[in-house]
């Protein structure tokens, strides 16, 4: 018994010894960064919001996305064999479904392993257009599958979408191809297909969740919801069902830095290679920094405004930054920042004279060369129209003089159409004398926002104009904006897809209560709309962009802010970094290098 007993404990001594080095050697990885601002769900066809958008992009996949590596971005297939030629003049696109694609496991499973069919896509598309969930990306499918539109509108009488009813614009053909037929030409049509909530969901999964399918996100993704605590704590964790992926270089840049370090660091090894991403929203703007500057976190995604001269004095990376390997990658994002008029509002709304007079006026007196040199410490570009650099349609030669600061030609405006000081205590009253005062909304949480709203407090008391400015969260202010709770309010939009279409459709009538914020509706912008629609790129299409861009300037529903830059950072142990211009997160080609970050933690 003694010689049997010494030899359990030396073979116990030698699994110890071998357990050391080995547990060492596949220490999980984890990465750990902060959202400027809280998440509203994972239900990927009810959610609005960029950070929401961003988890489900690695929770859930598309039919197409976009190669990490190229630029400008191209499309590329994902859970579909190959991207279709457009048939029928622009009107069909025909999809097969990868087979073996399966989602993460799920109690609304019963046990059972779940592959990704044709009709988990049928059924996705068509919960956009379910009134019972009033989908913010509605306006994505309306007017647009032959046979849909009928079905939501039977929907809305009856309070309940059938599921089960055939559409002849969702056809599936058998278990892993579905064909799409479009009611008229949309040559952008496979982008709106690339969106990360354009992506298929479970119907047991949805019907298991009910009300609660925020919480209970199930898709073919990467990733997997591991732990989430509202507006604190977003915890994603590999998803062991995934099929996995590998970096695709034949796009790359071979001069480019980023796409040579990318490619030299996961070239060849399958991907996602991070056991974990911990997601810390934070929307004050002074401990996000910190976190990052303590190490408490490994990116830096858009590094605040105010500590730009700290990041980056003289446009060159702070030497004490430098000296800890820190990268900076700087980003011309295409997206716009906008002031939005509520346009169904009885002060600064409605399309008359006057009523257009007030808004212009308000526009001419804003002073955006101090929100760029002052509030965003020069990283933005004026925005001439919608439209940002960087996607397709954008007209450089484009200028919007109806925007540029003239406190002179405001006050003007404003005398013209009885906007007059009565009283003699400084402020101007509506034509018919009632006190003139505008209420503005910005989200709470960062100083940037602040000092926005007080240049606008400041800009329209030079003209006479009271603006009463309030705060509210994010989440709160996107609400009040697609419901038309505000008067005026901040806002910005970054592409969901690299065409102009998708910035112009924020002012097409039918996307009211949706991404029309401004609940502008005019006649001949929506007809311009709709023919750009069935126009591909082209002299001809970017004509009519042209004229939409004149109507917004004329009847100002929006004070056109900037087109922001922003910088992201990197410690040296995050391997495989480059942002991408649609793509909102990145977590699937990353890896950290935990002896590199021990390292540095000593």
């Amino acid at each position: 018994m003694n010689r049997a007993a010494a030899f359990l404990a030396a073979c116990l001594a030698c699994a110890l010894a071998a357990a050391g080095p080995a547990s060492a050697a596949v220490e999980r990885k984890v990465l750990r960064m902060a959202f400027r601002t809280a998440e509203t769900g994972f239900d990927p066809q009810r959610i609005y919001d960029r950070y929401s958008v961003g988890i489900c992009e690695n929770l859930f996949e598309p039919l197409l996305t976009y190669d990490y590596l190229a630029r400008p971005a191209r499309l590329v297939p994902l859970t579909a064999e190959a991207i279709p030629e457009p048939e029928e003049g622009g009107t069909r696109y025909t999809f097969r479904i990868r087979p073996g694609i399966l989602f993460a496991d799920d109690p609304a499973f019963k046990g059972q392993r779940r592959e990704l069919v044709a009709k988990d896509i049928e059924y996705s598309i068509k919960r956009f257009r379910d009134p019972r969930y009033a989908s913010p990306y509605e306006w994505l499918f309306e007017h647009k599958i032959a046979g849909l539109d009928a079905l939501a509108e039977a929907a809305k009488k009856t309070g309940r979408l059938d599921y089960d009813a055939n559409v002849a614009g969702l056809e599936v053909r058998d278990r892993y191809t579905i064909s799409f037929k479009l009611t008229e030409p949309d040559f952008n049509f496979l982008y709106i297909l690339a969106m990360p909530n354009v992506v298929p969901v479970a119907r047991e999964v949805i019907e298991a969740y009910g009300d609660d399918t925020m919480a209970h996100p199930v898709g073919t993704g990467p990733f997997v919801l591991k732990d989430w605590v509202r507006r604190s704590k977003i915890v994603l964790e590999r998803n062991p069902n995934h099929r996995g992926y590998e970096l695709d270089p034949r796009y790359a840049d071979p001069a480019d830095e980023w796409d040579r370090r990318a490619i030299d660091a996961l070239r060849g090894r399958r991907l996602p290679l991070l056991d974990r991403v911990e997601i810390y929203p934070i929307e004050e703007e002074q401990p996000r920094f910190l976190a990052f500057v303590n190490r408490e976190h490994d990116i830096l995604d858009e590094t605040p405004f105010e500590f730009i001269d700290q990041v980056l004095p003289n446009g060159r990376l702070a030497p004490g930054l430098a000296r800890q390997g820190v990268s900076v990658f700087r980003e011309e994002q295409p997206e716009i920042t906008y002031d939005v008029f509520n346009l169904d509002d009885p002060v600064v709304g409605g399309y008359g004279p006057e009523k257009v007079a007030l808004r212009r006026a308000m526009v001419l007196a804003h002073d955006r060369g101090q929100e760029i040199f002052i509030v965003r410490k020069g990283q933005a570009l004026a925005a001439q129209s919608p439209v940002p650099p960087g996607v397709v349609g954008y007209d450089a030669a484009f200028r919007a003089s109806h925007q540029e600061h003239d406190p002179p030609r405001a006050k003007a405006l404003l005398d013209m159409y009885g906007y007059l000081d009565r009283n003699g205590d400084g402020w101007r009253e509506l034509p018919d004398g009632r006190p003139l005062l505008v209420d503005y909304k910005y989200s709470a949480g960062s100083q940037a926002n602040r000092q926005l709203a007080e240049l606008w407090s400041k800009s329209l008391a030079a003209i006479g104009v009271r603006i009463y400015a309030n705060a509210v969260q994010f989440a709160d202010l996107l609400n009040d904006k697609r419901v038309g709770k505000f008067q005026m309010a901040g806002s910005a939009w970054i592409a969901d897809y690299p065409d102009a279409q998708n910035f112009l459709q924020l002012l097409y009538g039918p996307n009211t209560g949706q991404s029309n914020e401004a609940r502008f509706r005019l006649a001949e912008f929506d007809r311009l709309y709709r023919l750009s629609q069935a126009v591909p790129d082209s002299p001809e299409r970017n004509a009519l962009y042209r004229e939409m861009n004149r109507l917004i300037l004329a009847y100002a529903p929006w004070r056109l802010g900037v087109h922001r830059v922003f910088n992201h950072l990197q410690y040296p142990w995050v391997k495989g970094y480059k942002k991408h211009p649609i793509l909102y997160t990145n977590f699937k080609y990353l890896d950290i290098d935990t002896a590199a970050r021990k390292a540095a933690a000593k």
